[in-house]
């Protein structure tokens, strides 16, 4: 679902951008307008340099427009950079307050940039930023802070896998088994061929003391060629590996 190119459009930029008489942030909106994205990138670089208040949007626009050019990475680093800017973002939007959101495009509650962000053209590509995010707090041993990241790319993007499976991570760290258990079972629903996935589904299953459906995902695991699974079944079964 996301290794296609995603077709953004732009959305209304804030009042005070603007009105801010500064010629790279409009020079920047009018070219993603006129499709030019390469000098679009160069006007809201040159912006961001200047750090100026309505830096946030900015970031926006040049992560727009480089999604437009398939530069999928340094479009999610930009957007990581907004929430980074604009951490009111994920508790509006958990709150619902992204109900204001017209999905065509325009917001209907005047010109809080907060609000219109979350365009539903760009959803996945704040998804991502989001799971992106989540995964360096998780490494850091900030597991909370993580979870509350996953659910956010989960939020916007529910059939997103990998937050799942990502929350499924940090929840078994904090001995959450069962909450692993069922983040796993999510993030399976929607990829079915992840040999990764069943087996920490199967670990989590073993500290719950389900030993029998433990051994069905190391299984499942093994049969689409986990090496550490099938290594687990010949541990535990003595015989082999047995994929049936």
């Amino acid at each position: 679902m996301f290794s296609t190119l995603i077709v953004v459009s732009f959305f209304f930029l804030p009042t005070s951008a603007k009105s801010a008489d500064d010629s790279a942030f409009l020079s920047g909106k009018t070219k993603i307008e006129r499709h030019d994205y390469a000098g679009a990138i160069a006007d809201f670089s040159s912006f961001i340099e200047r750090e100026g208040k309505d830096v946030a949007a900015a970031y926006h626009g040049r992560g727009m427009a480089k999604m437009k050019l398939g530069d999928r990475p340094g479009a999610v680093a930009d957007f990581m950079k907004v929430i980074d800017l604009e951490p009111q973002l994920a508790p509006d939007f958990l709150d619902g307050k992204h109900e204001d959101v017209d999905r065509g495009g325009e917001s209907r509650s005047g010109n809080d940039f907060s609000t219109r962000v979350f365009q539903s053209d760009l959803v996945p590509g704040y998804a991502f930023a989001f799971d992106n995010r989540g995964l360096l707090k998780y490494i850091q041993g900030n597991y909370e802070g993580a979870i509350d990241d996953f659910t956010m790319a989960i939020a916007l993007e529910p059939k997103f896998s990998l937050p799942y499976k990502h929350r499924g991570y940090a929840k078994y760290d904090l001995q959450d088994y069962q909450g692993a258990i069922d983040d796993y079972t999510k993030a399976i629903k929607y990829n079915r061929k992840s040999a990764e996935i069943y087996r920490e589904r199967a670990l989590a299953k073993e500290q719950s003391g389900d030993e029998d459906g433990a051994m069905d995902d190391y299984r499942r695991a093994a049969k689409l060629g986990d090496a550490a699974a099938m290594h687990k079944l010949a541990a535990k079964e003595k015989v082999g590996v047995s994929i049936k």
